[in-house]
């Protein structure tokens, strides 16, 4: 694993030790690491769920019959 050195104001860092022993995380990089890839998989499926709003909004213009019949003619 790689390091990733973070920091943090003294009240902040309190409160991370407090929050990880509370939760009984096995350290601090246990439950930051959780928290970033957390934060990762969120925005994939936020970014998946954009393409298929995307994708049903064309659906209209995708399955156009009148569209369909014009294009016939020439392909």
């Amino acid at each position: 694993m790689k390091t990733v050195t973070v920091k943090l104001h003294e009240n902040e860092a309190l409160e991370l030790d407090n929050f990880v022993k509370k939760k009984n995380y096995l350290s601090k990089s246990e439950f930051i690491r959780n928290l970033i890839m957390e934060k990762l998989e969120s925005t994939r499926k936020e970014k998946i769920g954009w393409m298929v709003m995307a994708e049903k909004s064309m659906e209209k213009i995708w399955d156009n019959k009148k569209d369909e019949k014009e294009w016939s003619k020439y392909l």
